[in-house]
């Protein structure tokens, strides 16, 4: 009896420890990738470079004083109006390129708000020559309004002028959805603008049957402030605290007044005396339109 007790209870420990064998062989622990990290949020400091291209637009009015020419003999003076006056533009466009830093600020999974400052030098400038024929009738002092040749008079006006933006910078808050499971922000941007404006250039009036001739120079450059609109997209390199960004921005610089300093003149001949050059004035308006790419890094 006792030895079939350990027969039977050999037996069951080994049918036993066989089940328990196959068990754990059927059993295969399954191992999950571990999730991916998040995409950084867009929360912090950053500063980057970016490098572009500028359209700029420049408006000019035209005007000048009317050209007084006297006999000194009789103290009769003969005023005529050339049509030195009118409008002209010009598109001064070039390579731009420099600096941003900012500020953002992801007060929800999809929305961003920031504050952004930029500093631009830029290779902006444009030329025109105009070159207009003109008759005037001119009014003598002593009130003759007619007889042969003293109150018409014929020449031309020759203007040469360039504008130039040598560098600008802007000061702007920056709105944006944030999308693509939350590594892309597109946004809109509006702010200051400030930038350097030239204008320089000279004219050349000159009369064919009074023969006469006043060469005057004009120039002047300021650091204007204005205002900047536009639209842009930025988007992380991966998870890395690089991003991408392309933007575009519409700039107003305000306008330029330049007046005219005599720098030569040609008197018809005695007794006849140029008393009154006919001072060129211009009024010039900047607009820019800017298309860059750029590089930030987000600390």
């Amino acid at each position: 009896m006792r030895r079939l007790f350990v027969a039977l209870t050999s037996a069951m420990s080994v049918v036993a420890f066989t089940h328990m064998a196959s068990a754990a062989d059927l059993y295969q622990p399954v191992y999950k990738a571990a999730p991916p990290p998040p995409a950084p949020g867009w929360t912090g400091l950053y500063a980057g470079v970016n490098a572009g291209a500028s359209f700029g637009s420049v408006k000019t009015d035209f005007n000048n004083s009317p050209v007084v020419i006297t006999n000194e003999g009789t103290s009769v003076t003969a005023t005529f109006s050339t049509p030195f006056v009118g409008s002209d533009r010009v598109y001064p466009s070039g390579f731009m390129g420099g600096g941003q830093v900012g500020y953002n600020w992801q007060f929800s999974p999809i929305w961003m708000v920031g504050l952004e400052a930029d500093i631009q030098g830029a290779l902006e400038r444009d030329s025109a020559n105009l070159n207009n024929s003109f008759t005037a009738t001119s009014v003598l002092s002593n009130g003759q309004t007619s007889g042969g040749d003293c109150c018409t008079v014929t020449g031309t006006a020759v203007t040469d002028y360039t504008t130039k933006i040598e560098w600008f910078g802007t000061a702007r808050l920056r709105a944006g959805y944030v999308w693509g499971n939350g590594t892309v922000v597109s946004y809109v941007t509006g702010g200051l603008a400030y930038g350097k404006v030239d204008f320089e250039g000279t004219s050349i009036v000159s009369g064919t049957n009074l023969p006469f001739s006043v060469a005057q120079s004009f120039s002047h450059n300021a650091i204007n402030m204005g205002w900047t609109v536009g639209y842009g997209t930025e988007g992380r390199l991966g998870n890395s605290n690089w991003s991408w960004k392309v933007e575009g921005l519409y700039m107003d610089l305000g306008t330029l007044d330049a007046r005219g300093v005599v720098t030569a003149i040609s008197n018809p001949g005695a007794p006849f005396v140029v008393t009154g050059p006919g001072q060129v004035f211009t009024h010039s308006h900047f607009t820019d339109g800017i298309l860059r790419g750029g590089l930030n890094y987000h600390f």
